[in-house]
């Protein structure tokens, strides 16, 4: 069967670099639904001879997402479920707009970020479909539209997947030396506001109720909650207040954005930055946390551990370097694993500096990353009951 999927996609490879050509250089800024959805169609004619069958979840202020099923699915049948996202975080008139080979590398807006993994989902499918194996695996792949933005409108869409799935692979980009990623940080985000008694700042005493005083004594005791024994991250990104240099600012934000291992220390962390903020230090000042965002953590559990064992089982037979991952940047992996299923995330091409205008993937990654893919998937179906023994140790 290793055999046959490499010769289908051998017989392909011209095909797919021209789909990530096509995905690339269609723009899909995540607020552009028009952009989105015109990589959504892209993806749709490349499955359409699939038989993949499709659902549209419809949305108003962002771009569609995509269901694609086998024949093999059934209500009554755990699937495996795929997952990858449409949009990314340059906007619509960013210059950054053009796509690049070299022929050892390929550069242009969210090549790997991740455009190139939907290339690896869709042929990793037709080469099963080729092979006649979607009539006997059944495989749910999920293409959401608001990734880089939180995935707020596709969050219970992820999750009522995620609870019907019997594990799932995520296809963001690999790493370097063929990084699979079994555990991802979680992220909590938050916008601080302060407010104080605005008034001249000629005629300010010891007693004035600065904003930007109080923020100030607030970011110097939340910075010191960073904990690199614990890898836990605590950073202030974006600091205003205030109109003008002879004024006491009557009011001044910020966002707080944190990162941790474990549900443990996101709890941790959350109770601190809540006892930081609620104590103010400058008379007449007070504040106001809102939560902005929030993704718990992918742990790197020994079910995820069993999951890349077969992964990396089928890349030291294929001679691609597979390692074991865990990484700081957060994904839809994060929420699907807190439905406790067998997960793991960058089963797409490696590359690096995305979120830049310098984003590349190394060329030659892309096939040997859905070959990867495709084989993998046929020997997670042939090898369910260890996910089953895994979850029982657990």
């Amino acid at each position: 069967m290793r055999k046959k999927i490499a010769e289908y996609l051998h017989s392909e490879e011209k095909n797919m670099f021209k789909l990530l050509e096509a995905l690339v250089l269609q723009p899909s800024s995540s607020r552009s639904k028009k952009g989105v959805d015109a990589v959504g169609a892209l993806v749709v004619e490349s499955l359409q001879s699939s038989g993949m069958s499709l659902e549209i979840d419809r949305q108003s202020e962002v771009g569609d997402h995509l269901l694609f099923r086998s024949s093999a699915c059934h209500k009554s049948q755990p699937s495996i479920l795929l997952f990858g996202h449409m949009d990314t975080v340059f906007p619509i008139d960013s210059p950054f707009n053009w796509y690049k080979d070299d022929g050892e590398k390929i550069f242009g807006p969210g090549v790997i970020d991740m455009k190139g993994g939907l290339v690896c989902a869709v042929y990793a499918i037709k080469a099963l479909a080729f092979c006649g194996l979607l009539e006997k695996i059944p495989i749910t792949f999920l293409c959401n539209s608001d990734e880089e933005i939180g995935s707020s409108t596709s969050y219970e869409l992820i999750n009522a997947e995620a609870k019907k799935s019997l594990l799932a692979l995520g296809f963001e980009c690999g790493g370097l030396q063929g990084e699979v990623v079994t555990g991802r940080k979680g992220r909590l985000g938050y916008k601080l506001v302060v407010t104080g008694k605005a008034g001249h700042a000629a005629f300010a005493g010891a007693d004035k109720a600065s904003a930007i005083l109080e923020m100030a004594n607030k970011i110097i005791a939340l910075e010191k909650l960073n904990d690199l024994d614990r890898k836990i991250v605590v950073n202030i990104g974006t600091v205003q207040g205030g109109i003008g240099p002879n004024t006491v600012a009557d009011r001044a934000e910020a966002e707080i954005d944190t990162r941790f291992l474990s549900v443990a220390d996101a709890s941790d962390t959350s109770e601190r930055i809540v006892r930081i903020v609620t104590q103010c230090s400058v008379l007449g000042t007070k504040t106001e946390l809102i939560k902005t965002g929030e993704r718990l953590p992918m742990e790197q559990t020994p079910q995820n551990s069993a999951l890349f064992k077969i992964i990396q089982n089928e890349a030291q037979l294929l001679a691609i370097p597979c390692l074991e991952e865990m990484r700081s940047g957060v994904s839809d992996a994060n929420t699907i694993a807190q439905n406790s299923i067998p997960v793991v995330d960058g089963l797409g091409p490696i590359g690096d500096c995305d979120h830049s205008d310098r984003e590349y993937m190394v060329r030659a990654s892309l096939p040997a990353r859905v070959r990867l893919a495709a084989c993998s998937i046929v020997s997670c179906w042939g090898t369910i009951s260890d996910f089953d023994k895994a979850g029982e140790s657990s």
